[in-house]
């Protein structure tokens, strides 16, 4: 009897179905449970990281003075709406729902909120180059140490995300590590502008226009995923009988 019943067990835990997979965006391999979960948290720790570029720049922008610094907390913040959408998707999969209309829609959402900063950032930018003093010293060193942390953070970030199977990458993990690469690039021109300004090779006012140019990256990017998004979700109605 034992053996009969060591026999059944074993067959039936052959026979045992895997982890049910949930349904995926059309073009999205089916992904099960357990790599979902596990795909979860390589999201969430991402996420966390870009947290932790706010929190540094936020403090490196209030010692250093420096203008273009706090223009990228606003930056960096864009960055954290547009890590959102893997993450919640990732708990919208589980339940097995059509998550495609959902991303278009809040892709313009996120794109709309990106306009915006970057325009208020522009907008300081412009207040202070038009002003006729700075408003502020830049302590360039300050500047480029805070960033340089910044791009260490962005390339930990890098590698957590390639942790992704290239066959579960949806639109949404592809757009957050694209504007990841970007923001590592900007914090390779950062701590140079900072040397720069440190050894006074540059007028004061280079800050600003710094804090300018990110401005316009922030608006610049956010025209370019309404478009994108707005395309898509036209493209996905016309489809639609």
């Amino acid at each position: 009897m034992r053996c009969l019943s060591n026999s059944m067990s074993f067959a039936m835990s052959n026979t045992a179905p895997p982890h049910t997979p949930v349904a995926v965006d059309v073009g999205i391999s089916l992904i099960d449970a357990s790599t979902l979960s596990r795909y979860r948290k390589v999201y969430l720790r991402a996420w966390l990281l870009s947290l932790l570029i706010v929190l540094i720049e936020l403090t490196g922008a209030m010692v250093s003075g420096s203008f273009a610094l706090r223009a990228d907390v606003w930056h960096v913040a864009g960055d954290m709406l547009i890590a959102m959408a893997p993450l919640a998707i990732s708990y919208t999969r589980e339940r097995s729902i059509n998550v495609d209309r959902m991303v278009l829609s809040a892709g313009i959402v996120v794109a709309a909120t990106l306009i915006a900063i970057g325009g208020a950032v522009l907008a300081q930018a412009r207040s202070a180059l038009v002003a006729s003093t700075p408003s502020h010293e830049v302590h360039g060193w300050l500047l480029s140490g805070f960033s340089l942390m910044s791009g260490g953070i962005n390339l930990l970030q890098a590698r957590i995300l390639s942790r992704i199977h290239a066959s579960h990458r949806d639109v949404t993990h592809a757009g957050f590590h694209f504007h990841v690469r970007m923001d590592l690039l900007k914090n390779l021109a950062l701590p140079s502008l900072g040397v720069l300004l440190a050894l006074q090779l540059l007028p004061q006012r280079t800050d600003s226009w710094g804090a300018a140019c990110i401005g316009t990256l922030i608006a610049a990017r956010g025209l370019a995923l309404f478009i994108r998004s707005a395309v898509a979700l036209r493209r996905r109605q016309a489809r639609l009988p």
